[in-house]
């Protein structure tokens, strides 16, 4: 124990990083010694005093001592830390959701409204982002027979096309329609030509249906026969939802 104290007290008085103080802090906390481990706390939170990792273990050693009330004082100071950082996930969110990461964009949200419940503006976002997740999700979880809710004759693949958006291209994509994809990224681009992502993924596109044999699409449809309809009818049910997005 002796020998391990000098390793110890060695790497402490020699200017260790935050992780490291934390790590053999953290050893010495499972080997009981909370008085040590108290001490070296309050002596490295003058140089980290943001270091959460720090706080919470002199927090926890404190309550291991019985000392409640100094306890929560530390756990609230690394809360109020926490929530100090809470808004790296807000822009973790709008990153993945300009990279059309839906799901991990409301993730991010999600967490970031743990820290922040009243936030309209973040809820608000976080309503987007499931919106756009619904009709994915609808397109493999429905599961009445499609005559069930059949489109009329004059609802068709080009209404959604008209309705251009890179999620509806890539619902397209997603059930093997390569080429109503491809005009639906070019519906997009010829109304924001800027759109770098929607014009490299309309090559990408592109590069596909060259390389695909001439039947694909005719064999798809046999092995899944009245698919397509069917993915076109979800959409349509779900196209206000997706309208608030786009103009919301």
């Amino acid at each position: 124990m002796a020998e391990n104290d000098d390793f110890f007290e060695k790497i402490l008085s020699h200017g260790p990083s935050a992780g490291s103080v934390f790590l053999i802090l953290a050893r010495m906390k499972a080997e009981g010694r909370l008085n040590g481990v108290v001490r070296e706390c309050i002596r490295f939170l003058t140089l980290y005093p943001n270091d959460v990792r720090l706080r919470a273990l002199l927090a926890e050693s404190y309550a291991e001592m019985g000392f409640i009330t100094m306890a929560g004082t530390e756990f609230e100071k690394a809360v109020a830390i926490i929530d100090d950082m809470a808004s790296a996930y807000r822009s973790l969110a709008d990153i993945y959701a300009k990279q059309r990461r839906y799901s991990e964009a409301a993730d991010m949200m999600r967490r970031y409204l743990a820290h922040y419940p009243g936030q309209i503006e973040a809820l608000e976002f976080l309503r987007r982002m499931e919106a756009v997740l619904l009709p994915e999700e609808a397109l493999f979880e429905v599961e009445a027979p499609v005559e069930d809710f059949a489109p009329s004759e004059d609802e068709s693949e080009g209404a959604l096309v008209d309705f251009a958006s890179p999620t509806i291209a890539e619902l397209y994509y997603s059930q093997g329609q390569v080429d109503a994809a491809i005009q639906t990224y070019e519906k997009v681009l010829s109304s924001n030509p800027e759109d770098q992502e929607s014009l490299r993924r309309l090559k990408e596109l592109k590069g596909m249906a060259v390389e695909s044999p001439p039947d694909a699409g005719e064999k798809a449809e046999v092995a899944f026969p009245g698919r397509k309809e069917r993915m076109i009818t979800i959409l349509e049910r779900w196209l206000p939802k997706i309208t608030e997005i786009k103009y919301g």
